[in-house]
């Protein structure tokens, strides 16, 4: 058994070693494949949910209800507090639809050229996150508040501008995704990672990303307040999964075991 193990050890270990120094080329091939799959998904939620408004405005007209059952803050209250600025409602309208997957490339990209040893769990955290978001997009359509002008709410990008689903962006984009938020969840995420993986005091300033995009989802009025309290919730526990069980952690913990059985038997 001492013998077998002695001699699996080195395998093994060269094994681990190759899966935790991924080339950059395997590294963009599945990043790219990752993101495949999500966008695949994506527009598969939104076509089997594009007859579904009446379904996703009851949904709505719901959660308001329920959130004023809770005692949550209007948003339109929120959001009127800054209407009267046109040109902060122009930045926040630019935020929103410029920042998302932008803010989530380049992080992969820094992860693949400065840290490519957290890439596996970045990739598995987006993935249960997002994922999950999209069982959810499917199971629970949902309106989002700029599309309920009946309880106040103002379409920013509409009425003030730049208006993309006017360019033709409507026809990618499910309007009726609202829970979770994606847009948050996503903004978590980058921020929780970059927590993790850098050691220096600047790196809390990067809690600023999704604090500016709960802002911005909430006064163009694209999304509710359970909406970025699920998308939040996701980013986080996506991140506590891929970074507990994620098999490469596993793998160098294997590989620590047979280290230390190996040099007892020495």
């Amino acid at each position: 058994m001492g013998q077998a193990i002695q001699t699996l050890t080195p395998k093994i270990t060269k094994a681990i070693n190759w899966i935790q120094k991924q080339s950059q080329a395997m590294t963009i091939f599945l990043n790219l494949a990752t993101f495949g799959l999500l966008w695949f998904g994506y527009s598969t939620v939104r076509r089997v949910t594009a007859d579904s408004t009446k379904i996703a405005a009851e949904n709505a007209v719901n959660l308001v209800k329920f959130q004023d059952w809770l005692g949550f803050p209007s948003e339109a209250d929120f959001q009127n507090y800054v209407i009267d600025s046109e040109l902060l409602i122009k930045i926040a309208n630019c935020f929103y639809f410029v920042m998302h997957f932008p803010s989530m490339i380049v992080f992969l990209l820094w992860i693949m050229v400065r840290r490519i040893e957290w890439m596996p769990q970045v990739r598995a955290s987006l993935c249960i996150a997002t994922f999950t978001g999209l069982i959810i997009h499917l199971a629970f359509p949902l309106m989002p508040p700029r599309l309920l002008g009946s309880y106040g709410f103002i379409d920013t990008a509409k009425v003030f501008g730049p208006d993309p689903y006017s360019l033709g962006i409507a026809k990618a984009a499910n309007e009726l995704a609202a829970m979770p938020s994606l847009h948050v969840g996503w903004a978590l995420l980058i921020a929780i990672a970059a927590i993790k993986i850098l050691k220096s005091r600047a790196r809390w300033l990067i809690l600023l990303h999704p604090i500016l995009t709960t802002v911005v989802v909430v006064i163009t009025a694209n999304h509710f307040w359970l909406d970025i309290i699920v998308g939040a919730i996701l980013a986080y526990i996506g991140w506590k999964i891929a970074f507990k069980y994620w098999p490469i952690k596993k793998f160098s913990q294997i590989r620590e075991k047979l280290n230390q059985v190996n040099e007892s038997r020495q």
